[in-house]
């Protein structure tokens, strides 16, 4: 019987050789002194970075207590910040601190209702996030960010810091903001291309404090546009870009591509009409739809070979812009009418088939004949 008894206090003084440092996280007790009351003890809770005190008060006090900088610690960078403090479900909204390079002494006023103080920092027992493990968590608050809707025609800064921050943003859809922060942000703002002047954007960014991170990142249609970051003392970020157009460019959105390679830019006032045209005009009626649908399936069969072709082949980009130039003079014509029906649509667009067809072939044939003529002659 007492061999059995030995062998199962052995076992379970070994299972709490291997089971209390995991699952318990020992430490001293902090120096502290209490008037009113009796403190229970003390629990670390990790996941909150805070010290919970449970608390025995009989009468109105205060709780007077040194906690050790390798214990529990409030910081952004290199800097102190505030503890939270909660007594039982309200806040301390002012308590006295005395501190030094190793501890921190807060006083802490109590009263009979008490029961639990809440002690909540950035870190406890030594608890520093390494360098990779920040750097993964921002990789992966990246990657959510670029899953998530951003509405069309704008972009989003992301900011990531353990410190206090300012800086300034300006893109061409706003004028120049300050923005001052601490720790993590993000701001949505304007960023597309209009049609006068080209869409860009920037943003320059100052660490406040000596010690901590920053990182900021742009981001728009689920891409990044720019990316910096720095860990210097008072390190500055710099980042700039142009902002993405929310024109399509596919048959569904009816993208002017060969236009747009033929003139260098979706802005070119020749690219511009012919949407304007699409858009305004021949999208707004149910012949007009139907016309660029067709139209679509036709044109996006061939029309992503030439404009890649063209950006490769200067003389053959050239050739393109004298042929296409009169059927964009002609089209100019629809834009400056009114065509608020059916049989608008259908008329003006028979119309401008057949001075197409004189330009392109009439013209040409007339051309033959009469040289045949001449020569004749």
């Amino acid at each position: 019987m007492k061999v059995k008894i030995m062998v199962i206090t052995l076992f379970l003084v070994t299972m709490g050789m291997f089971t209390n440092p995991t699952f318990a996280q020992q430490f001293e007790e902090p120096n502290y002194t209490i008037r009113g009351g009796e403190v229970l003890g003390f629990e670390i809770d990790s996941e909150n970075t805070s010290l919970i005190i449970p608390v025995d008060i009989r009468a109105r006090g205060e709780l007077i207590i040194t906690l050790p900088r390798s214990l529990i610690d409030a910081k952004i960078g290199s800097d102190d910040s505030e503890f939270i403090i909660y007594i039982g479900i309200s806040k301390l909204d002012s308590f006295d601190e005395i501190k030094t390079s190793s501890d921190r002494t807060i006083t802490i006023p109590v009263k009979r209702s008490n029961h639990e103080i809440k002690i909540i920092g950035t870190q406890v027992l030594s608890q520093v996030i390494t360098a990779p493990t920040v750097q993964l968590q921002i990789e992966k608050k990246i990657e959510t960010e670029l899953r998530s809707e951003i509405p069309e025609g704008k972009a989003k800064l992301l900011i990531f810091s353990d410190t206090e921050w300012s800086g300034a943003l300006q893109a061409s859809g706003f004028d120049y903001i300050e923005i001052v922060g601490q720790r993590d942000r993000s701001i949505i703002f304007e960023c597309e291309p209009s049609l006068i002047r080209e869409g860009v954007f920037g943003a320059k960014i100052k660490k406040i404090t000596e010690g901590g991170y920053l990182k900021i990142v742009a981001i728009q249609n689920q891409k990044i546009m720019a990316q910096e970051s720095t860990e210097e003392q008072f390190g500055e970020v710099l980042i700039n870009g142009n902002c993405a157009s929310s024109f399509a460019t596919g048959p569904e959105g009816g993208g002017c591509l060969i236009a747009t390679a033929t003139y260098g830019s979706e802005l070119a006032p020749q690219v511009q009409q012919l949407r304007e045209l699409r858009d305004s005009k021949l999208l707004q009626t149910e012949s007009g739809s139907a016309f660029m649908n067709t139209f679509n399936d036709f044109y996006y069969s061939f029309s992503p070979v030439i404009a890649d072709y063209e950006r490769e082949n200067p003389l053959f980009k050239e050739t393109v812009k004298l042929t296409i130039t009169p059927m964009l003079s002609s089209l100019s014509i629809l834009n400056n009418i009114n065509m608020d029906s059916e049989w608008d649509v259908l008329g003006y667009g028979i119309i401008l088939i057949l001075l197409n067809i004189g330009m392109y072939v009439g013209v040409p044939i007339a051309g033959v004949y009469l040289v045949k003529f001449r020569v004749r002659d």
